[in-house]
């Protein structure tokens, strides 16, 4: 099929899918059509790309700031504040519902302070911040769930569809070419392989959670070609993982898979009760592990099981290097400092591309935060689990998404550097562990049995006061 006519036929899916589902899909604002345009932008390739393609194929030369772009961002970002303001959500509101999420931004702002370039670093905590704009506009919907539901269903409906005609139609922009082994690396509309998997993870993961409730969705919304749409854009995706190559973005698919599937099982279910002693007990595990001399062996296994090497593609050669450099182990370089143009050059030497992160998401946090931003990301991430944990125990669907994005992140920033990023996984990540401010109903989905008694879920009730979404 000629590229034209493909490009013809994508296009009027793309119009299809998004007819369908505004015919079924009532209580959504247009205001979420500024988070959409937010995360594709950020879940593909900078707006000055695609308006003048052949200006960078064959050269990473889109990946700066360009100034077209800087001004989309702003556009977005200053959408979203007045978006916020005419729902009247205020900073206080927000910090009450998340208040571990708001010490870790404020002490990434205060880290500006004694980076080398504070200014820069500024600009770049920014646009982190835009990323707590967008979730806000979400949650601030009306219906929070419907919202979600919506906002993930349109990155899907959009990039899926897009980065398959781009990969199979438009080889010169979907693949890229290695400067030493002439390989060719699939990265679709992305700007590289690593941001293709989270991509693709993001969007297989939200796919298999609206299927499996597309069937009591199309009961009550009389969308019975819901279903047809979510298989239809899961096996494109497959494909597009197999032509990725992405180990990382597959395992992590799998395990939020299983999660999905397990939280519908109210034996697995009714065990999430314990879930924090169970990331307690992996962490002593892993440090037993590590103080016996057996982690190397078993993280090998695990690396060539999973179809990594077991130096998780020269991971650890990486990690090793930048865990030598001086830096203030208690405060870090400042926030998004670490990869300055003379470290950049210094530690890509011996590499056949150029090194600008640690492919390590705890690493990374640690080394431009210091051990005081690593230990608030993690207390942030323990408090979303707490939370994630009293919501699932009510049998809602919801909280069955929010427990497999945040566990399959965790493991995916063992060899990606995913947190305060512009990505669509780092966007998503924040908008399932964010709690909407005031009240919300939490109700277990239909067809599901909750196995809480009566006075267990009084006790979830009101302690989820103020913090729960459904």
């Amino acid at each position: 099929m000629p590229a034209s006519i493909a490009s013809c036929v994508f296009g009027l899916f793309i119009i299809w899918v998004f007819w369908k589902d505004a015919r079924a899909r009532k209580n959504v604002s247009v205001a979420l059509w500024i988070p959409l345009a937010w995360a594709c932008i950020i879940g593909s390739k900078p707006v000055s790309f695609w308006l003048d393609p052949n200006r960078y194929l064959g050269s990473t030369e889109y990946l700066e700031d360009k100034l077209l772009d800087k001004g989309v961002f702003i556009v977005l970002f200053t959408s979203g504040l007045l978006i916020l303001a005419r729902r009247r959500l205020t900073s206080r509101i927000v910090i009450q519902s998340n208040r571990w999420l708001g010490v870790f931004f404020l002490y990434l702002a205060l880290s500006v302070l004694w980076s080398d370039e504070p200014f820069v670093s500024f600009k770049r905590w920014i646009k982190d911040f835009g990323n707590i704009i967008m979730v806000l506009v979400v949650l601030s919907e009306e219906d929070p769930q419907e919202g979600i539901r919506a906002f993930l269903a349109w990155c899907t409906y959009l990039l899926i569809p897009l980065t398959v005609l781009v990969v199979k139609y438009y080889p010169r922009v979907g693949t890229e070419y290695s400067r030493w082994t002439g390989e060719p690396v699939c990265v679709g509309i992305t700007t590289n392989k690593n941001s293709l998997g989270m991509t693709l993870f993001v969007c297989i993961v939200s796919l298999f959670w609206m299927l499996l409730d597309s069937r009591e969705i199309a009961v009550r919304e009389k969308d019975r070609g819901a279903p047809f749409r979510y298989s239809l854009l899961i096996i494109m995706t497959v494909w597009l993982l197999v032509k990725a190559r992405s180990a990382t973005a597959v395992t992590c698919t799998l395990i939020g898979g299983c999660i999905l599937l397990g939280m519908r099982i109210s034996a697995i279910r009714n065990k999430m009760r314990w879930l924090v002693f169970y990331a307690a007990g992996v962490v002593v595990l892993a440090l037993v592990l590590q103080a016996s001399g057996l982690w190397d062996v078993v993280v090998g296994a695990f690396a060539e099981a999973v179809g990594r090497d077991p130096s998780f593609h020269g991971r650890h050669a990486i990690w090793g290097a930048v865990l030598k450099e001086d830096i203030n182990p208690i405060f870090g370089v400042g926030y998004y400092s670490f990869w300055s143009p003379e470290r950049m050059e210094r530690l890509s030497k011996g590499y056949f591309y150029l090194l600008n992160e640690a492919h390590n998401g705890f690493l990374e946090t640690y080394l431009n935060s210091g051990l005081i931003g690593l230990c608030l990301l993690i207390s942030m991430l323990v408090s979303a689990l707490n939370r994630i944990k009293k919501e699932v125990l009510t049998g809602a669907s919801y909280g069955g998404l929010r427990l497999s994005f945040l566990v399959a992140a965790v493991l995916y920033a063992v060899s990606e550097a995913i947190f305060n990023r512009l990505s669509l996984m780092w966007l998503v990540l924040l908008l399932v562990i964010m709690e909407r401010p005031g009240r919300v109903k939490t109700e277990p989905d239909a067809g599901q049995d909750s196995a809480l008694g009566r006075r267990e879920r009084a006790l979830l009730d009101s302690t989820n006061e103020g913090s729960s979404l459904a």
